[in-house]
């Protein structure tokens, strides 16, 4: 299965999302894809982005859900 990749600097993120808790940013932004999505994705992080792996062929699901989000 391909992957597609979307990283989000987690400097811009909207006001409604903690960035000093970044586990519970990610665990989030997983179960909205999830939910909302249906798309099944792994979020990680580092001290600047958050990077989502997505399975190519739902990526424009994953990104109509992630704008809904306010995230892209």
């Amino acid at each position: 299965m391909e992957t597609s990749t979307i990283r989000i600097a987690i400097r811009k993120l909207p006001d409604h999302f903690d960035p000093s808790r970044i586990t519970t940013v990610l665990d989030e932004i997983e179960s909205a894809l999830m939910d909302d999505g249906g798309v099944y994705v792994r979020a990680y992080a580092d001290s600047m982005t958050i990077t989502i792996k997505v399975p190519t062929s739902q990526l424009i699901d994953a990104a109509t859900c992630l704008k809904d989000l306010d995230l892209i």
